[in-house]
């Protein structure tokens, strides 16, 4: 029986989104699939389960078969996608460190790859709201018309998508910092 929680995390919140997937272990409820705030469960018996995000982003020089086989043989086995996001598991050991990036490098190469695939897909955003937006006739923004409402929209969205980058950016340069090499 698969069990759905709808519980909304963001990129920058990977280790409480991490927390919450490992209680829910604790519960006996083990991910299976993942959306925008939404995580699919089935039961099974209660135990200690390490899980893992990576973002792989477009990263074609590897194919996905030779990115899973990656973390298959560190034990890690794939728990679930969400676009470019991949769920990893593997039962808890008495080992200290049971993240899959084991220095500060591999977890910068992440972090860059998110900051990359946010400032490629926030162009448009920022093209209508830098670009466009002074252009269109001002009788076309009187609400409620159309253009408007998507400038709202188009706002709300650029803020969101700014304090995104600002917050992985601020993490990337925080992991070059931390010496855990």
């Amino acid at each position: 029986m698969e069990i759905k929680i709808n519980k909304l995390y963001f990129a920058w919140q990977e280790d409480k989104e991490i927390e919450f997937l490992e209680q829910r272990a604790a519960e006996g409820l083990f991910l299976t699939r993942a959306g925008f705030g939404v995580y699919w469960f089935k039961q099974g018996e209660p135990r200690k389960v390490s899980y893992q995000l990576d973002f792989k982003g477009f990263n074609n020089r590897i194919s996905e078969s030779e990115y899973l086989q990656l973390y298959e043989d560190s034990g890690w086995e794939k728990a679930a996608t969400f676009g470019s996001w991949y769920y990893f598991m593997k039962e808890k050991t008495q080992e200290p460190d049971e993240s899959i990036f084991n220095d500060n490098h591999s977890k910068k190469v992440k972090y860059r790859r998110l900051l990359f695939f946010l400032l490629l897909t926030g162009f448009p955003l920022y093209y209508q709201a830098i670009l466009y937006y002074p252009l269109v006739d001002r009788d076309a923004l009187v609400f409620p018309s159309f253009y408007s409402i998507f400038r709202v929209i188009v706002g709300v969205l650029v803020i969101i998508h700014f304090f995104a980058l600002i917050k992985i950016a601020s993490i990337y340069l925080k992991t070059g910092k931390d010496i855990k090499e």
